[in-house]
């Protein structure tokens, strides 16, 4: 099944994510879709890419933990030319927990992040994203690392 055409529908697991080197657990992350009618969508990273503020007539995506936030209206932000759109079009966790812009910091593994890290990571991915933008989906790499806890709950392939 083409990855666009994959979806989660209702409530299907919670994920906590751990940085076994230090003792702070980061917060659940609950994958779900809106409801059984707008199931989540599930994103690979060339579609991400495709919603990096560069087309005016699509809306702009970031990832924070693998989960897809429409930061659309935060264009003066995300959006072409904005001080943030290297977040814009990908999971740029690592990015965020080390306050960095840096493309070589643009990517989603924070196994090597300090406790002190994966605690902003979260206040971040809480207190501004979950907070401020809709939820539009989830990237594949988080879905695959979790297939596990979620195959027998998803209809369709994984």
């Amino acid at each position: 099944m083409a990855a666009t055409s994959r979806i989660l529908t209702a409530v299907l697991f919670l994920v906590i994510f751990s940085n076994s080197k230090g003792k702070y657990q980061q917060v659940v992350i609950e994958i779900a879709g809106k409801n059984e009618n707008e199931p989540a969508k599930i994103f690979s990273e060339s579609e991400l890419r495709q919603f990096d503020g560069s087309d005016s007539d699509k809306p702009v995506y970031l990832a924070v933990r693998g989960v897809v936030f429409d930061v659309t209206e935060g264009k003066d932000f995300y959006g072409k030319g904005a001080a943030y759109n290297q977040l814009a079009g990908k999971d740029a966790s690592y990015a965020i927990a080390t306050w960095s812009l840096e493309d070589k910091d643009m990517h989603h593994d924070i196994s090597s992040l300090s406790d002190n890290e994966l605690k902003g990571l979260d206040d971040v991915f809480i207190g501004t994203y979950k907070k401020k933008y809709p939820i539009v989906g989830y990237l594949q790499y988080l879905i695959d690392k979790h297939a596990d806890k979620v195959s027998e709950r998803l209809r369709g392939e994984l």
